[in-house]
């Protein structure tokens, strides 16, 4: 285990990034004043965006392991050229957590296991592959990108709305990626297979469900200055996500998830 630190090596690298980040200073950092909230409020904001910026560390992982899979499994051209910037993607959300949790007074101190950022399936690149894209894209990404959506249009400060509508915005295009490979990969798959994805389903929904299960109760300003949606708007949102963005079309393609 070791703190989760995140860190900026400017130049380079950080020209090249810029015309994928795009200008994420034009938002309105300036209107976020700390002082307009109580101080339980702003530390579970720190925690929330602590937490996020982590979640979208280890969804670039996850892509990145995607992305090697594909290439060992030689996926289609335009598959593999699909999932090529997601990384870089991740690394933007990753980015607009950390300075949310600077914001409302700093990260967190957080211990995580760098050999846990995502799964590791084992088998041959073809099996690998369909597993990560269920994992990551069909289930995580599926399920983030209603909540987001959600969580964007709740949002009065203009602050969190305008950072949460930059990372649903490109949810989508993630989330999609999962089915595309899945409806590449499906004709290559026995019966057998279909049956072990509808296993992994089943496991990855109930991690999902484990790893965000809101709180019972969150104040109007703590939901606010933690881009959170109130408790029982969370549970509604996600239990649609869950079965119309997930358990229904796994289902359509074979794999029993519910």
């Amino acid at each position: 285990m070791s703190a989760f630190e995140l860190h900026w090596m400017g130049g380079v690298a950080e020209r090249l990034h810029a015309a994928h980040r795009g200008d994420l200073d034009a938002m309105p950092w300036h209107q976020l004043d700390p002082r307009a909230f109580g101080p339980e409020d702003l530390d579970h904001a720190r925690i929330c965006w602590t937490q996020g910026a982590h979640q979208e560390w280890c969804a670039a992982a996850g892509f990145s392991a995607l992305l090697t899979a594909l290439l060992h499994a030689r996926a289609p051209v335009d598959v593999i050229g699909m999932a090529g910037s997601f990384v870089a993607d991740e690394m933007v959300h990753t980015e607009l957590n950390a300075r949310m949790a600077a914001a409302v007074g700093g990260g967190v101190h957080l211990e995580v296991d760098p050999a846990r950022l995502c799964p590791t399936p084992e088998g041959e690149p073809l099996w690998q592959a369909v597993e990560l894209a269920l994992r990551v894209s069909c289930v995580g990404e599926s399920f983030s990108l209603p909540v987001l959506g959600a969580s964007a249009r709740h949002a009065h400060h203009p602050l969190v709305r305008a950072v949460l509508k930059r990372i649903a915005a490109d949810e989508a295009p993630h989330a999609r990626l999962g089915w595309v490979v899945l409806d590449w990969a499906l004709p290559l798959l026995s019966d057998d297979d279909r049956d072990r994805l509808g296993h992994v389903a089943r496991e990855a929904i109930a991690e999902l469900r484990r790893g965000l299960a809101p709180e019972a109760t969150l104040s109007k300003s703590r939901c606010e200055v933690s881009g959170c949606l109130p408790p029982s708007r969370y549970a509604e949102v996600a239990e649609a996500a869950l079965s119309r963005r997930i358990v229904t079309p796994l289902a359509a393609r074979g794999i029993h998830a519910a």
